[in-house]
């Protein structure tokens, strides 16, 4: 026995569905699994049988399961429609080729009330959807920062990993889209069946955005999974070099050459890996000076894409870091060879910028001077010089 599957109409373009299955039929293929986009046929003689899609009538506020009762069944089947499967509240029954079953509604009202739950329970939950997403608001401004500091947080996590944003952004969409689209389909169809209009079982026209978005979207979404999934699998996390390999300093190159050692359980280490939008190493490294004060170093390079500039993205580094926060806490200074560069006050943070190049570092030697910032950022502008 061979099998296809194919994708089918919305859930609640009836008459589409109807046509649809009707004429894979008469080309060899009968409905056998009705899936959330994908419907499985298997291959049979063709025939120019006829679909009916049967809803079940249920009250949103008895909580109804939907399915159809047995004596229903047994009803339809005795009139000649075979019952094929079922997918939620939809049933789908099939009447072979030169039957005479009746169509199962010959008052167009009667079929109307069997949409009235379903359109109810769409209705309630496409407010509750929006509720939702208007109480979401001031819950996502109580971040950090408030609503600034959420987007800067957003556009640094677009350039670390932009498939987790897209992922819920288009899980998001999907979810409106097909809400609000189920709500009108539904209700429209409800209104011309209250009419006296019997439902079209073989429109002419087809849906052809809904087709396309309604499992377009999900699957989109999935690939960013599977694109995220192959970003942790190329993450590289080693030991740091003794030697600099990227566009990073070592605490040697600021004239620390004692032996490494550990803070708190963290070692040194390098961090490094590419996405869409930006190449990004992140290192940590730690000596014990004399007098058991410890020396560290805290760095995020990134290297963004051709038309990204470094200068929009910059307010972005400081979100989530340990002491300051805001850029326009930061004094601007001039470094040779660096576009633009910052320090904090405090003496431990420091920006860079040039070319497509931004760092956010961490210097951590004892005595917190500016000074010290602006000669971490003159040994960062001659690296960056040397490392193309």
């Amino acid at each position: 026995m061979k099998y296809k599957w194919k994708l089918h109409p919305s859930d609640y373009a009836l008459g589409e569905n109807e046509k649809f299955y009707s004429v894979m039929e008469a080309k060899g293929w009968r409905l056998k699994k009705r899936g959330a986009h994908w419907s499985q046929f298997e291959q049979v003689l063709p025939s120019q049988a006829r679909y009916r899609i049967e809803v079940a009538k249920v009250d949103f506020l008895e909580g109804a399961s939907g399915a159809l009762p047995e004596e229903q069944l047994a009803i339809y089947e005795d009139c000649g429609w075979e019952y094929i499967t079922s997918r939620r509240m939809l049933h789908f029954f099939r009447a072979p080729e030169g039957s005479d079953a009746p169509e199962f509604y010959q008052d167009p009202r009667q079929q109307a009330e069997t949409l009235k739950g379903v359109r109810q329970s769409l209705l309630i939950g496409l407010v509750v959807s929006f509720v939702f997403l208007i109480l979401l608001v001031p819950i996502l401004l109580t971040f950090r920062g408030g609503a600034e500091g959420l987007i800067a947080w957003i556009r640094k996590l677009w350039l670390l990993c932009p498939e987790i944003p897209l992922f819920y952004t288009l899980i998001l969409l999907s979810g409106v889209f097909v809400s609000i689209l189920d709500t009108w389909q539904i209700s429209r169809t409800y209104r011309r069946l209250k009419k006296g209009i019997p439902l079209d079982h073989a429109p002419k026209k087809r849906g052809l955005l809904r087709f396309i978005l309604d499992p377009g979207l999900p699957w989109l979404a999935m690939l960013c999974l599977v694109l995220l999934a192959a970003q942790l699998i190329l993450y590289q996390r080693d030991e740091l070099p003794i030697e600099p390999d990227g566009p990073y300093l070592v605490l040697r190159d600021l004239g620390w050459n004692q032996a490494r050692t550990e803070s708190l359980g963290n070692t040194s280490r390098r961090d490094h890996t590419r996405t869409f939008l930006a190449e990004f190493w992140e290192t940590r490294e730690y000596v014990e000076n004399s007098g058991n004060v410890e020396i560290s170093l805290y760095q995020e390079i990134y290297c963004l894409k051709n038309g990204l500039d470094p200068m929009d993205w910059v307010d972005s580094l400081t979100v989530n870091q340990i002491f300051v926060k805001d850029l326009d806490a930061y004094t601007r200074v001039e470094i040779e060879g660096l576009e633009a560069a910052w320090v904090a006050e405090n003496g431990m943070e420091a920006i860079a910028v040039q070319g497509q190049r931004m760092a956010y570092l961490t210097y951590l030697d004892g005595q917190y001077s500016t000074e010290h910032l602006v000669q971490l950022l003159e040994a960062l502008s001659v690296r960056w010089a040397v490392y193309k």
